[in-house]
């Protein structure tokens, strides 16, 4: 028989989201220019109903208490060590991710970002995103190839 699960958990393949997302936007989310990204900070731990029965289809557990199908960019965000500063889940610097206007703590798995503080990250984060991406092809096509 099994039991709900009371403990926190991250799914096996989260070091693996990590570096990918790392890799994919290597500054902070909040502001690139505070510097490299460190965390990779959750909007939301627990997943909804249509992203566990998604996860049904693609075989995995919705026992899980973070799913392993986050989405860099959606459900989880590079940030710097300043702006994921936390002390038992809260914060009380304006500028963190765990500001305790912008981070509801209810607890394990309820704990989550407001609706409007993640799709703001969203929103930066694909903007920088792409800034980073296309300075990096401009930057390449204008390259002098050396003999």
């Amino acid at each position: 028989m099994s039991r709900a699960k009371t403990t926190f958990e991250y799914a096996d393949n989260w070091r693996s989201t990590c570096k990918r997302g790392l890799k994919l936007m290597p500054f902070c989310t909040c502001n690139p220019f505070h510097g490299r990204a460190v965390y990779v900070h959750h909007v939301k731990y627990s997943r909804s109903p249509l992203r566990r029965l998604l996860g049904i289809f693609l075989f995995h557990s919705p026992r899980k208490s973070v799913s392993g199908c986050e989405i860099i960019g959606y459900d989880a965000f590079p940030v710097c060590e300043n702006c994921h500063h936390n002390v038992y889940g809260r914060s009380d610097r304006p500028n963190s991710v765990h500001y305790t206007k912008v981070w509801i703590q209810l607890g394990g798995l309820d704990n989550h970002n407001i609706s409007s503080f993640a799709w703001r990250l969203r929103i930066k984060f694909w903007f920088w995103v792409i800034v980073l991406h296309l300075g990096r092809t401009i930057i390449k096509l204008f390259k002098r190839k050396k003999i």
